[in-house]
């Protein structure tokens, strides 16, 4: 009976060391051995633990989106999934929300909110005579990758405090896109403005590794700045709106 009671007493001394090492257990050690069930994320320059740390720099598909800290949920590694609250930090972009990589190998995100300068989306927008000023915000309920791609998402995307200079200058509407789940694996989205001198009312599509949007523009009350602003934006309508077509390849959550 002593000896079954040491055995126990043993075994449990053993879990509860264990469990301490696991706990502590330095992240850039543990990213040597399971860092490659990340992808396609990749962390540089590790601190901290596998349960609260930080990476330098954090690249989704080759790019660097910046630093990122982490905080793992325990109870959910039970069942197989693994949970953490992630901070992201980097060039004028902040982001914060749930990840989640289950048992099958899926990720998926929710809660997210990411702030980033407009400028960003200058190369999506396509009007290189005029430089995108402002915020961008994105508010994900749910998103998840299948890949590279994509596959599901839902939630709204803001452009707030829009301007625009260089060749023309202009203060322009608050825009909002709104984004759900659509039938055959799509995405689909409806793009109008929250009131200002730029009326905007479009939509958005993207599925199977592409995106595209049509956007008709006008200057509302006729706002002389925006008018000029709209010469360099889409093609004219015989009504003197303007038409935005934006096509291209959805590149996972960007």
């Amino acid at each position: 009976m002593k000896l079954l009671r040491r055995i126990l007493l043993l075994v449990i001394a053993l879990a509860a060391i264990a469990g301490v090492a696991a706990w502590t257990c330095p992240a850039d050690l543990a990213y040597r051995y399971f860092g490659d069930r990340l992808a396609p994320l990749a962390l540089r320059e590790l601190s901290g633990t596998v349960w609260q740390g930080r990476a330098t720099a954090a690249e989704l598909f080759g790019q660097n989106l910046g630093a990122l800290e982490w905080r793992l949920q325990a109870a959910p590694l039970l069942h197989g999934d693994a949970i953490a609250q992630l901070t992201l930090t980097g060039d004028g972009i902040t982001a914060s929300g749930l990840a989640d990589r289950g048992a099958d190998g899926q990720v998926s995100f929710r809660d997210v909110v990411a702030h980033m300068p407009a400028r960003i989306a200058a190369p999506v927008l396509a009007t290189p005579a005029l430089d995108l000023l402002g915020t961008i915000e994105i508010d994900v309920n749910r998103a998840r990758l299948h890949g590279a791609w994509l596959e599901e998402a839902s939630g709204a995307a803001y452009w707030r405090d829009a301007a625009v200079a260089g060749a023309a200058q202009a203060r322009l509407s608050d825009l909002q896109l709104t984004f759900a789940s659509a039938a055959g694996g799509a995405i689909s989205g409806v793009v109008h403005d929250l009131g200002g001198p730029l009326q905007a009312d479009g939509t958005f599509t993207a599925s199977l590794g592409r995106y595209d949007a049509q956007v008709r523009l006008a200057a509302r009350g006729d706002d002389p700045r925006v008018t000029e602003v709209l010469q360099y934006v889409g093609q004219p309508q015989a009504d003197g709106s303007r038409q935005l077509v934006i096509e291209g390849r959805q590149l996972g959550l960007f």
